[in-house]
């Protein structure tokens, strides 16, 4: 990796938080500030887990830190968004290579996820991460509101029922999330299915 200053990295994480903080609507109660902040800290997990050398983890964690940020531009195809508007940021400090690679990495979030190296795999399992994990709920309850917000859903049954096709259609793609989000995200399937059911005769 080339850092043409040694100071640029966390240097760049944090300015590039700065402005996702100033810059991102209010009315994203999901895409914000928490859940990439929450990504970054799994994707730690990852790299801890696997062992990543420190120049591939650097491009990891700012991946993690971009992957959203077309956000402050509109939520339409927000990941090509997310790459056009950190190219400026990144430009300085990293190398056309180390561009393409993170450019990579936040394509792989957009849903259907098709991620194609090892590590778009780890930036796709981590931006979808709380799928499986004891917080689904709370996490989940920020999506339906922000959902509400742009009317792809107007009431519960349609969450739900837009809940259960998304996690059955969804597959994780390391041994990591697949050892340890799978078992969670099987038990909120059936969750999910049995307060659809409940939902029939009321």
């Amino acid at each position: 990796m080339i850092l043409r200053n040694k100071n640029s990295y966390p240097k760049i994480c944090f300015e590039i938080i700065e402005q996702l903080n100033e810059k991102l609507p209010n009315y994203l109660s999901y895409h914000s500030l928490d859940h990439i902040i929450d990504v970054a800290n799994v994707c730690n997990d990852y790299i801890e887990y696997y062992n990543i050398p420190e120049e591939m983890a650097i491009l990891i964690r700012i991946a993690a830190i971009c992957h959203d940020y077309g956000f402050v531009v509109s939520p339409l195809n927000h990941e090509e968004r997310s790459i056009i508007e950190i190219q400026p940021l990144l430009t300085p400090i990293l190398t056309s290579e180390e561009i393409d690679i993170i450019n990579g990495m936040i394509r792989a979030t957009k849903v259907p996820q098709e991620p194609k190296t090892f590590y778009e795999q780890i930036l796709a399992d981590a931006d979808l991460d709380y799928l499986g994990r004891k917080d689904y709920n709370s996490i989940s309850a920020k999506l339906f509101k922000e959902y509400l917000h742009f009317d792809i859903v107007s009431n519960r049954i349609e969450w739900l029922d837009l809940q259960i096709s998304f996690l059955e259609k969804h597959k994780f793609h390391t041994d990591f999330a697949k050892k340890n989000r799978e078992k969670l995200k099987f038990e909120k399937i059936k969750e999910l299915k049995s307060l659809r059911l409940a939902a029939n005769y009321k």
